[in-house]
């Protein structure tokens, strides 16, 4: 069994308005939801407080893209992943449809 530290890292997020990215993501784990059309970051919380852990870099907790190659009974098998703007502020743009 994997372990939180063991998931895929969020390697770039420029969801610079999260208040869970600071110089990057420090949310504990994200998960990226499947709403319409957009693989988008569902942790993305638009707030000019700071929250997250500053000395830990994000991870994905769950994925519920089910029609995503990296995803795997919820959960992400990418090596790591990006979130920046596509339909929304916040999209996983290391999504591939499978």
């Amino acid at each position: 069994m994997k372990t939180l530290l063991q998931m895929p890292a969020v390697r770039e997020c420029a969801a610079v308005s999260c208040s869970f990215n600071d110089g990057g993501c420090h949310a504990p784990a994200v998960t990226v939801a499947a709403a319409g059309e957009a693989a988008s970051c569902a942790t993305f919380v638009e707030s000019s407080v700071r929250g997250g852990i500053a000395d830990i870099t994000g991870t994905v907790g769950a994925c519920a893209r089910t029609d995503c190659s990296y995803n795997t009974n919820l959960a992400c098998k990418a090596p790591s992943v990006q979130v920046g703007s596509g339909a929304t502020v916040s999209d996983c743009l290391t999504y591939q449809p499978a």
